[in-house]
């Protein structure tokens, strides 16, 4: 919302005028509703949440940051957090329900209809990252004997249950997922037109606990609008669209950039301070024995720097430009591995290019440094030590910085969480001992 219009919201706000400012929002798209409360000061959510209608509130609910949405959920009644679930699409559902509290969950659960409770409960069985986690049971299923005019006639009846219609899936009588109608076909199709003479193979199916990453690798792959979501044995549970796609890729994208920094994906910009700090806590204390560890390596040339004082000026230039350079590395091989770029085939000439690259990079960025040092200190011993300690930083850059992630993802941990942390500690390591243990060697 421009803030114009923020402002005079807040104004109706002020001014205790709930009645003109449920009017503007009524005819405001959930987003930019949510994107309101979003901005709002905090004890102003639930006043303003209530304003809402139910099909409103439950498109609303989901944009809501999280750490806004558990105070207004607390405020709600239950009869209307029950009539609000109902509004939403399963999967945004179940999310909700996982996010309240047991009992709250368990008295919201007790007051629906059994084929309602009995969905939920599966849906919330499912590991939230995986397939049965993002998918919606929402779906339009017709057997492959049906004709075109009867599929029609079924989509009609269904409509308002399931949004966003982009394909037709056909199961057999026991649920099998057998294959899959484009809208268009259907269009196009003869009145009488059997479904199994119009359907085409199914491209691609998730399996109920596959991992969302290699879920949203599909949607990529084939270009999906929605994937199918099947058991072990072929059975029809649902669907996954590409809205929750998106979703999930924003999620990763964000999970991986917090992680390389050794943050919880949790702690968000509205986060208690407590809660902050004990999410970063951890990693900063690992970044401080890493931090004495280096310093222990600078301490064993302690007697050429006290000899030759102007190499501490010197040293973050090597550190910093080999640590810059294996961050380069390891995003570039982090996220091929997350898009499924790096397999095992592949793994050694991504390995060969990185320590390629880093090693011309080096060559260049070290004739650079060497002429500098050469024209500021006319000392061209100095400029060759500073050179050379360049090229061996940015090698060990290319090197750690594509095999670290690689060796990580093989011991099942995530490359995003632990590889940073190692690769600033090699190469700040490197650096310092190329440079100040050629120094000692040539300058001393």
């Amino acid at each position: 919302m421009v803030n114009l219009l923020y402002d005079q919201l807040i104004e109706y706000i002020e001014n205790n005028q709930f009645e003109l400012l449920q009017e503007v929002l009524r005819d405001k798209h959930p987003a930019d509703v949510a994107e309101f409360i979003n901005q709002i000061p905090p004890e102003y959510h639930p006043r303003v949440f209530s304003l809402l209608d139910n099909e409103m509130a439950s498109d609303v609910l989901a944009e809501i940051h999280d750490e806004f949405r558990s105070l207004i959920i607390q405020s709600i009644r239950r009869d209307r957090l029950i009539s609000i679930i109902d509004e939403m699409e399963t999967d945004e559902a179940a999310d909700l329900l996982a996010e309240l509290t047991e009992s709250v969950t368990k008295n919201v659960l007790d007051r629906m209809e059994e084929v309602d409770r009995t969905t939920f409960r599966q849906l919330m069985s499912y590991s939230e990252d995986s397939a049965g986690g993002i998918m919606q049971t929402e779906i339009i299923a017709v057997k492959q004997y049906f004709k075109r005019n009867q599929v029609i006639e079924y989509i009609r009846k269904n409509y308002e249950e399931v949004e966003n219609i982009h394909y037709v899936y056909v199961v057999d009588n026991q649920n099998h997922l057998m294959g899959v109608l484009d809208i268009g076909k259907i269009l196009l199709a003869g009145s009488l037109t059997v479904v199994s003479e119009i359907m085409t193979e199914v491209i691609a199916a998730a399996v109920v606990d596959m991992d969302q990453e290699k879920v949203a690798s599909l949607f990529r792959k084939y270009d999906l609008l929605a994937l199918p979501v099947v058991d072990i044995e072929n059975h029809l549970l649902g669907r996954i669209t590409v809205d929750d796609i998106l979703d999930v890729i924003e999620e990763e994208a964000t999970e991986d950039a917090y992680r390389m920094v050794g943050l919880n994906e949790e702690d968000r910009v509205f986060t208690k301070p407590i809660n902050s700090v004990r999410k970063r806590l951890p990693w900063l204390t690992l970044n401080l024995f890493t931090a004495i560890l280096i310093s222990s390596v600078v301490g064993i040339f302690e007697e050429t720097i006290a000899k030759m004082s102007f190499l501490a000026v010197l040293m973050p230039i090597v550190a910093g430009l080999g640590g810059n350079s294996g961050t380069q590395t390891l995003t570039v091989i982090t996220r091929g591995i997350a898009l499924g770029e790096l397999t095992i085939h592949n793994t050694w000439q991504a390995v060969t290019k990185e320590i390629t690259v880093g090693l011309i990079n080096g060559i260049i960025i070290g004739s650079i440094t060497c002429l500098i040092a050469y024209l500021v200190k006319g000392d061209p011993r100095l400029g060759f030590v500073l050179a050379v300690a360049m090229i061996c930083n940015m090698f060990i850059a290319g090197l750690v910085g594509s095999l670290i992630p690689v060796i990580l993802k093989s011991l099942k941990i995530d490359p995003a969480l632990a590889s940073s942390v190692i690769i600033t500690m090699l190469t700040d390591i490197g650096g310092y001992i190329s440079f100040l243990g050629l120094a000692s060697i040539l300058l001393v």
